[in-house]
């Protein structure tokens, strides 16, 4: 695991080991465009938005933008832990309120 998550203003800064710095915000997903999808989060590189994060029921969906394809040093996997990152921060949060 190389991405460490940090909360900041609208959502979280995501850092990897090798300095790389995204931005994770919460995205606006309409019940009636995806229906059965929670929340979603976009993840942010170099001002592009590179991909989304959206949640539906106990699993995790990643989807890459376009985008992503002119940043080869975020590879899918690196996507993928980013989801799991904030799934755990998520699942954090919640235990908290309760």
């Amino acid at each position: 695991m190389q991405w460490s998550l940090q909360e900041c203003g609208s959502g979280f800064r995501a850092q990897k080991a090798d300095g790389l710095t995204a931005f994770i915000r919460r995205a606006c997903l309409w019940a009636e465009m995806k229906p059965g999808r929670g929340l979603g989060y976009d993840i942010t590189y170099k001002g592009f938005a590179i991909a989304r994060i959206s949640f539906a029921r106990r699993g995790a969906l990643v989807k890459p933008f376009a985008a992503a394809q002119s940043f080869p040093e975020i590879s899918d996997l690196d996507l993928v832990e980013l989801a799991l990152r904030v799934s755990k921060y998520r699942e954090a949060a919640a235990a908290a309120l309760n």
